[in-house]
């Protein structure tokens, strides 16, 4: 449903660019969209239209909530900074203070959700172990009240080094933000390569004025 409100955005941009000359304009024309498309749900009951098989095992998309949007992700935000797979159980239960996130009953069906035999709720995110995270989101709203901090993250299910999606019509996708209408087709990802990164150190100075007069 994502990809959705994308290429009704991008089509329009494309038709009237006048419309969208200011960020404020392109924020308000998006929010119209989301809006709309949380009425429509042009792409509810996505189980009946998509089969996902992820290293040789077939997701059932039926068992549980309904599903409105498919992502697949190597990295651990999206949206503008969503974190739709959601912080480890450990990393939970290390914050303190009075704005400590707890774990909704909504949510606790991370803990419920398997596959393959491995427990999704303690599988951890990482960006350079080669896997393919694959996460449901129900709707729109499932989708804003994650980018708000409301839900802890989507629906996991799944992290694997193959995904194979098969589509029985026509659905909106999107890579990277930029959306196309696809047509009935057999989508087949895996990891290609990797490219080492340098990272600086962690610095250990610290702030303050007895720290500047250390320096």
């Amino acid at each position: 449903m994502d990809a959705a409100i994308c290429v009704k955005f991008h089509l329009e941009r494309e038709k009237n660019p006048h419309k969208f000359n200011s960020r404020m304009k392109n924020k308000l024309w998006y929010f119209e969209y989301a809006t709309s498309e949380t009425f429509a749900a042009s792409c509810k009951n996505l189980h009946e239209y998509l089969e996902i098989v992820c290293d040789g095992v077939s997701l059932e998309l039926a068992n549980g909530p309904q599903l409105q949007g498919i992502a697949l992700l190597n990295i651990p935000y999206t949206h503008g900074g969503s974190n739709l797979w959601g912080e480890h159980l450990s990393q939970k239960r290390m914050r303190k203070g009075p704005f400590r996130k707890k774990l909704k009953n909504s949510d606790k069906e991370l803990s419920a959700n398997s596959f393959n035999s491995v427990d999704l709720s303690i599988a951890i995110q990482d960006i350079g172990d080669s896997k393919i995270e694959v996460i449901g989101l129900e709707n729109c709203l499932h989708m804003g009240q994650v980018r708000t901090g409301l839900r802890a993250s989507g629906r996991r299910l799944a992290q694997c080094s193959e995904v194979i999606m098969t589509t029985k019509k026509t659905f909106p996708m999107q890579i990277d933000g930029e959306p196309w209408m696809q047509g009935p087709c057999t989508i087949k990802l895996t990891h290609k390569n990797q490219v080492p990164m340098l990272m600086a150190p962690r610095s250990e100075k610290g702030s303050g004025f007895f720290s500047f007069l250390k320096r």
